[in-house]
């Protein structure tokens, strides 16, 4: 049976394969070249882990994906103006193409305020399902604050959606799969937020303890 774990470096990389030695002298070999490495340690993650880091961040993609997608489909239309905006001369009007501009920037600027609230709401993600916690500063803050901004007012839609729903009328439209999954997707992130947020606070409370002690 083999029994295989990793500790710091110079504790050296312990093996048992029966009683055979040459694995041994390999493998401390190979712990005297990790022991420049004093972080060094092999993950692992049980299935449930492993499911959780790869379906959480699921929504949060998706999200990404479609403002991305959104942003550049307003970018083509604002410079293809149609024949039917045009004068007889040809000329694009000014004010058209000026509020066009402005409309491409105000989308642009929420997609990075909402785009850097999720790039964020990732590496929490990611670094509570680590058991790590994330320096969270203003910059951080402010996009989370951002991403609870856009996502929890659906939570109020949704039930309330589901609430007609359950008396017979007709809520939910199925004609647009795209924006029916970025809907359903919205409250997901929300929750994923709220969530990670208080594995985050667990966390920092247990941690801040063992950093006295020490």
């Amino acid at each position: 049976m083999v029994t295989r774990y990793l500790q710091k470096p110079q504790n050296a990389f312990r093996i048992s394969i029966g009683t055979n030695s040459k694995y041994t002298v390999k493998l401390r070999l190979i712990a005297l070249f990790l022991l420049p490495y004093k972080s060094f340690k092999l993950p692992f993650f049980t299935p449930a882990q492993t499911m959780n880091r790869l379906l959480t961040p699921l929504p949060i993609w998706l999200i990404l994906a479609d403002m991305a997608y959104t942003f550049i489909i307003n970018i083509l239309q604002s410079f293809n103006l149609s024949q039917a905006q045009l004068p007889k001369d040809g000329l694009p009007v000014s004010p058209d193409i000026a509020f066009s501009g402005l409309q491409v920037a105000a989308n642009g600027g929420m997609v990075l305020i909402i785009g850097f609230g999720l790039w964020t709401l990732l590496k929490l993600n990611r670094s509570v399902l680590q058991r790590q916690i994330l320096p969270i500063g203003v910059f951080r803050t402010l996009g989370l604050v951002a991403v609870l901004a856009f996502s929890i007012p659906s939570l109020w839609q949704w039930a309330w959606a589901l609430i007609k729903l359950a008396g017979g009328h007709n809520t939910i439209a199925f004609g647009s799969p795209r924006y029916l999954t970025i809907a359903v997707c919205q409250p997901l992130v929300g929750c994923l937020c709220l969530y990670r947020l208080a594995g985050w606070y667990r966390l920092h409370k247990h941690t801040a303890p063992a950093t006295l002690a020490e």
